[in-house]
């Protein structure tokens, strides 16, 4: 079973801080430095040192620039330069989806396309360095599951390149849409868009996480002082406890349809699941004056509600979905691959709560050999079977 991590932003999070807990947690200075000098850029120097926010110890970490006005980046020249890099691959592609994300957010804000918003503060040394760091040290401790708690959204106002803004800010906003917020929680600019790029480019999720024991905590510490709280970001890592059930929230969507060809439906549920519906279902019913009809029903993310909503609008006759929030426990499982003498399959592997684990072989994996005639569904199953114990 794969690592967990827990990112409590108590006091936001941003770029500097989540390099600086990350860094408190694995203690990997030494192989940072080394790996950002396969980063093509000059004039900066990286410091980290022990300090205390409130009365908490923790890591706080700087990136020093040389004097000289910064200039703009546009998202083309970032992605050029984290790809001549000689940064380990997977730091490399994991800062350039994080910049990716950043375009997308701010050419929302902006009105244009991605390839021509203009980065000021995000495209400056120090905000390429602090996400190439992150994401290394990311990679460091294994690319674990990572779990987010909810986000203090701070208060007041904050200083950008384009005059006042309001906090939190709009492309921060964009990037964390379906995140759970604390609007007014705070003073200032507590979550910045750095912060918020590098929680979707480690792919957290914002459930709760489930049942882990603790191997490690990193406390990074921001530069400025927060009245009547320390600030501070905290992870912590852990190994998932066997057998225990996690917790988390879904929605349930449906809609009634009485007035179209079923054929639609293979497209229909194609398309949902390809906009991030986690399951789709088509019940036979009775409508109303004893038509023969359909329940059409879905299990989505929060955050996936209107990419799922509009691909049932654009290919169903339906013009109403209901939906409403769902608890519901899951068993921790993984994908592993089993070599077989008709090739690797993919294998689900459940652990149920006793410990034991149920392998079930992936469906696709298992139609191609079928289809191919060297076994039948049952000859798969049983090979299988075989190997995963092994």
């Amino acid at each position: 079973m794969s690592r967990l991590l827990y990112i409590d932003c108590f006091s936001g999070i941003a770029g500097d801080m989540a390099t600086a807990a990350l860094l408190s947690l694995t203690g990997a200075e030494k192989e940072l430095r080394k790996a950002l000098k396969g980063l093509p850029l000059s004039g900066y120097r990286l410091s980290a040192e022990r300090g205390t926010s409130a009365g908490i110890a923790g890591t706080r970490v700087h990136v020093n620039v040389s004097k000289g006005k910064p200039s703009a980046r546009c998202l083309p020249d970032i992605l050029s330069l984290l790809r001549s890099s000689s940064l380990p691959e997977g730091t490399r592609e994991r800062a350039i989806r994080c910049f990716r994300l950043l375009g997308e957010a701010e050419g929302k804000v902006h009105g244009t396309s991605a390839d021509k918003v203009h980065f000021h503060e995000v495209g400056a040394v120090d905000a390429i360095v602090d996400i190439a760091s992150g994401c290394f040290l990311f990679e460091f401790a294994g690319a674990p599951k990572a779990y987010c708690s909810a986000l203090p959204g701070g208060s007041g106002e904050a200083w950008s390149a384009h005059g006042k803004i309001p906090v939190p800010g709009p492309a921060t906003l964009a990037l964390l849409t379906g995140a759970p917020w604390r609007f007014g929680e705070g003073e200032g600019e507590l979550v910045t868009p750095t912060g918020a790029a590098l929680l979707r480019a480690f792919d957290v999720s914002f459930d709760r996480p489930p049942a882990m024991t603790v191997r490690g905590v990193g406390v990074g510490l921001g530069h400025r002082e927060i009245p009547g709280r320390p600030n501070l970001l905290r992870v912590v890592v852990g190994d998932p406890v066997p057998g225990a059930l996690g917790r988390n929230r879904v929605l349930e969507v449906e809609a009634n349809i009485d007035d179209m060809s079923p054929q639609r439906f293979e497209l229909l549920i194609e398309r949902a699941l390809a906009a991030g519906a986690l399951d789709v279902a088509i019940i036979p019913a009775t409508m109303k004056k004893n038509r023969p009809g359909w329940v059409l029903r879905i299990l989505c993310p929060e955050e996936r509600l209107e990419i799922v909503s509009a691909s049932v609008f654009s290919l169903s006759t339906s013009i109403g979905l209901r939906y409403h929030a769902c608890e519901r426990l899951t068993l921790d499982r993984e994908v592993r691959t089993v070599e077989t003498r008709y090739g690797r399959l993919r294998v689900k592997e459940a652990t149920l709560p006793d410990g034991s684990v149920r392998p079930v072989p992936e469906y696709d994996d298992v139609k191609r050999i079928v289809r191919s005639g060297a076994a039948t569904f049952d000859g798969v199953a049983l090979e299988v079977a075989r190997k995963w114990r092994r």
